[in-house]
């Protein structure tokens, strides 16, 4: 079970970030300067013969005292990526986002594609058709003032399955779930822990931090 977002600190700069237990990385981390990285592994392009020397969750958290978008550029410009699996990771800051793909062999910038982006090591294809539809109809018959992506990273269809947005299959599910709001200096994660196999409601924690500095205290229910 991965640990739930908590203040953490690099190189003098306050972040949250939830952390990997398998690879001590993260998959998502918000700053105090207002940038917002986001990990994605690219399952579907893993290749055979690669043997992985660094966790691209590693990747991510090295990236935890960064500037803004350009520096996180600039930052995957530097590394040395051969021997990481492939993936996508998108960048958010006050004035832009970008997107960056790693295919194993070479790192191109696009920008961020059409929403929501998915991320799955079963049917990639169909459960990107599968997950971009169900967005479409919940966008569709959203009504004023709805949180369309509460809604959209909520949905089970009623009946949880490796297409829904919440998934559940028998080797895997959704275990987390995140919001991050950056707004007027303030910085505000909601985590939601998921139970097994998505039996009850899951635990709710809440951490915050402000430009400069900490917000407030540890995570809580």
């Amino acid at each position: 079970m991965a640990e739930p977002p908590r203040l953490r600190e690099r190189e003098g700069v306050s972040f949250l970030a939830p952390i990997d237990p398998d690879g001590g990385g993260t998959w998502m981390l918000v700053n105090e300067r207002g940038l917002l990285v986001c990990l994605l592994n690219r399952w579907h392009e893993e290749a055979e013969g690669i043997v992985p020397v660094r966790s691209r969750g590693q990747i991510v958290m090295e990236m935890a005292a960064l500037e803004n978008v350009p520096a996180v550029e600039e930052r995957l410009r530097l590394e040395e990526l051969e021997g990481v699996w492939p993936f996508r990771i998108v960048g958010f800051d006050p004035v832009g986002e970008r997107s960056w793909t790693w295919n194993g062999r070479k790192l191109t910038v696009d920008r961020i594609p059409e929403l929501p982006l998915c991320s799955s090591s079963f049917h990639y294809a169909e459960v990107r058709i599968a997950r971009r539809r169900r967005f479409q109809e919940l966008r569709c018959a959203q009504r004023m003032g709805s949180d369309l992506l509460g809604l959209y990273h909520s949905d089970t269809e009623d009946n949880p399955s490796p297409f829904t947005p919440r998934m559940l299959r028998p080797d895997a599910q959704t275990m987390s779930r995140s919001s991050v709001r950056v707004r007027n200096g303030n910085v505000t994660w909601t985590y939601l822990e998921e139970r097994p196999e998505l039996t009850g409601e899951p635990r709710r924690f809440e951490t915050s931090l402000r430009s400069g500095g900490p917000a407030g205290g540890p995570p809580g229910k």
